[in-house]
């Protein structure tokens, strides 16, 4: 699940050049421009306009850009676009392209180029439930004729280096939602795709991915020449660091690297704020135990009365903060702790009706993670599961959550977006994109539509809490917490630049070590 620019789910983030990374194995080049990071699973299509994973989102961050980008405290910084301009009514935002950036066979970026991208991305077939794109577009004037037309009539080309944007009705938030790769522009020949970042994927292999230097990249000298990927299991992250197989390992788990945890160790880690909501997805489908509310709300209410440090894995001891709610206690929309309690203990009263649910139906329950905790925590309660209960890959859970549905209970993650409590639209919104129908409750939807059309920042809180309200007594997923965003490095091969660390991406910058 997505996971994306800041707004996507299974996240986590890291920002473009975090993995510049070059192989050992290549000759010709100097160790110094050398980094090879690890990824703890495959990163799946890398297409900007069907990304819907953090994987391929840090990957693709390196090759393609966005109009703009966002930096620490959710400000936004121009990246492919120069300049902007929003009107009074926030309905039109026009774009001003940065006319020295070029593609990397040569071409200049034009505003044409934007254009062409997102409407070759809508007709895509989606990755997801929804396009990757559909979030934003779906408010342009004339999104709905466009599967008949084939053209976004609210996207203008004013001229070669101007583009504006056109929506149906006020959409105060839509400069968020044009940062990632997602929303990039690109060109594609011969199935190879051209992006304007500092680095071109140039091989990929089952478990490994080259990058090199875009030669017609010009704004910033990139601190690496080559960008090696490879898949390295979590529990094989530590001896590969020790042993100097791979230099930088990217969503790490402290419990797998405990060397890190020593200051004289040659392993350091990177810690940064809350990156991920970790939720359990449950499964509103007919013919299935979470179909009846009463039921939602009683696991909301046992996991949370049970749930602590203590059951928690190794793992989320150390990076997981415990929180029912879904806006973080900065936001807007964030409820009293004692009036969301109150909300999940109205639960208590159908559990036991619950427990017993499950011992005629047992639950079907996945995860992807490296323990079956939240099983085994419910079964010493007395609910039962099948015995196909367990560990699935995150390709197969990705495939339930979009494309089969057969689970009761899915562990999972999205990233979280701080500022705008809009941020959880592409989750939880009719036409989120990292949306599913597994997380679709009308009552969270209809306020979440309505919510987008407000102006009136003094009334953002308001009505953000009952988003928040309608969450928890509709239980699209039970929030278990925050989960913190880890990379663990080798200190003698390379640095953090702590300046560029951010709670939503998961922003770390490395450099090499001289």
């Amino acid at each position: 699940m997505r996971i994306m620019n800041k707004k996507y789910v299974y996240v986590i983030l890291l920002l473009t050049g975090v993995f510049a990374i070059m192989a050992y194995y290549f000759k010709g080049t100097t160790m110094k421009n050398r980094l090879i990071v690890g990824f703890p699973v495959h990163w799946g299509k890398l297409v900007p306009s069907l990304q819907h994973t953090a994987y391929a989102d840090d990957i693709l961050g390196n090759q393609f850009e966005a109009l703009v980008s966002s930096r620490t405290g959710g400000m936004t910084v121009a990246e492919a676009a120069k300049e902007w301009n929003i009107s009074e009514d926030f309905k039109v935002y026009t774009f001003v392209i940065d006319n020295k950036k070029k593609f990397s066979n040569g071409k200049e970026l034009t505003a044409e180029d934007f254009k062409r991208s997102w409407e070759e991305g809508l007709k895509l077939p989606p990755e997801s439930a929804n396009s990757s794109l559909q979030d934003v577009m779906y408010r342009v004037v004339g999104y709905e004729e466009f599967s008949q037309t084939g053209t976004l009539k609210g996207v203008k080309v004013l001229d070669k280096y101007t583009i504006e944007v056109r929506f149906k009705e006020p959409f105060r938030m839509a400069l968020d939602y044009f940062v990632g790769s997602r929303l990039a522009a690109y060109i594609e020949e011969g199935g190879r795709y051209y992006g304007t970042g500092p680095f071109v994927i140039t091989e990929q292999k089952e478990r490994t991915l080259l990058l090199v230097k875009n030669p017609h990249y010009a704004f910033t000298k990139n601190a690496w020449d080559e960008i090696l990927i490879k898949v390295i299991p979590t529990e094989k992250a530590e001896s590969s660091l020790m042993n100097k197989e791979i230099d930088l390992y990217l969503f790490a788990e402290l419990a797998e690297i405990k060397s890190c945890m020593n200051k004289k160790s040659e392993i350091g880690c990177f810690s940064g704020g809350e990156g991920r909501n970790q939720v359990l997805v449950l499964n509103p489908l007919k013919g299935h135990i979470f179909e009846n509310e009463k039921f939602r709300m009683a696991l909301q209410s046992l996991i949370h009365s049970e749930l602590n440090y203590e059951i928690l894995p190794n793992y989320h001891k150390v990076n997981l903060t415990v929180d029912p709610q879904v806006y973080l206690p900065v936001q807007a929309g964030r409820l009293q702790d004692e009036v969301a309690s109150k909300i999940i203990s109205e639960g208590a009263k159908y559990i036991d009706e619950f427990i017993n649910a499950s011992k005629a139906n047992p639950i079907f329950l996945v995860t992807s993670e490296s323990s079956n905790w939240v099983q085994e925590m419910l079964e010493k309660k007395g609910v039962e599961f099948q015995k196909k209960s367990g560990k699935v890959t995150i390709k197969d859970r990705v495939k339930m959550f979009y494309k089969t549905f057969e689970p009761d209970i899915m562990v999972g993650s999205f990233s979280v977006a701080n500022g705008d409590p809009d941020g959880v639209y592409h989750v939880l919104g009719k036409d989120g994109s990292i949306a599913s129908p597994l997380v679709y409750r009308e009552d969270v939807t209809d306020l979440l539509e309505v919510g987008r059309k407000i102006l009136d920042l003094a009334k953002i809180n308001e009505h953000y809490q009952q988003v928040a309200r309608a969450v928890l007594k509709e239980v699209p997923f039970v929030h278990l917490g925050y989960v913190k965003t880890i990379t663990a490095y080798r200190k003698d091969r390379v640095r953090p630049d702590h300046r560029f660390k951010e709670r939503e991406e998961g922003l770390i910058v490395f450099e090499p070590n001289q």
